[in-house]
């Protein structure tokens, strides 16, 4: 059976987004791996963002329970690209990104988040962009994260940031 990434994502979308967290981009498809995605929560941000989750709400029976709490606080993720971006060149993993942020603008046009928390410290000019090409006045506040990528202290690094911000009252839900 073939997974419709938009429909499972519009599953876990709550009514009003309160809080969006955006990273770069979905993973490309790997050997064995034919999707990986955060909401199919088979990812290394799944796992991170439910670790996070966990430590702030206690144990979760199970990824659906995780994504049902997910949504029902008022969060949904996003990414910057739609599409996989090209991490091994620079210069086009720059252009991707800038070519992703007028599809983002749209997209927070729709979502109107009060909260905006970017997940890669390298996309929050791209983020900013966006944000300011939507024109959107319901943003009231934006953090930035560690990715939890390339090694253990950056995993640990955006588990933390995220413990944080749900704890010490930065994200309202």
């Amino acid at each position: 059976m073939l997974l419709n990434i938009a429909e499972i994502m519009e599953r876990y979308k709550p009514e009003q987004v309160k809080v969006l967290l955006v990273a770069e981009a979905p993973g490309a498809a790997a050997p064995g791996n034919e999707s990986g995605h955060f909401y199919l929560g088979n990812t290394n941000l799944y796992r991170t963002i439910y670790t996070a989750f966990t430590n702030v709400f206690g144990a979760f029976s199970s990824p659906e329970e995780f994504f049902e709490l997910f949504k029902s606080l008022g969060f949904y993720l996003d990414h910057l690209s739609k599409l996989p971006i090209n991490i091994r060149d620079i210069s086009s993993r720059k252009a991707e990104r800038e070519r992703a942020v007028f599809s983002l603008s749209e997209r927070l046009n729709i979502y109107q988040p009060e909260y905006v928390v970017i997940i890669m410290l390298d996309i929050q000019t791209f983020v900013n962009q966006a944000v300011k090409i939507s024109g959107i006045q319901s943003v009231q506040k934006m953090d930035a994260v560690p990715y939890p990528a390339g090694s253990e202290t950056n995993r640990k690094n955006c588990i933390y940031a995220i413990v944080n911000l749900l704890q010490n009252g930065a994200i309202d839900y």
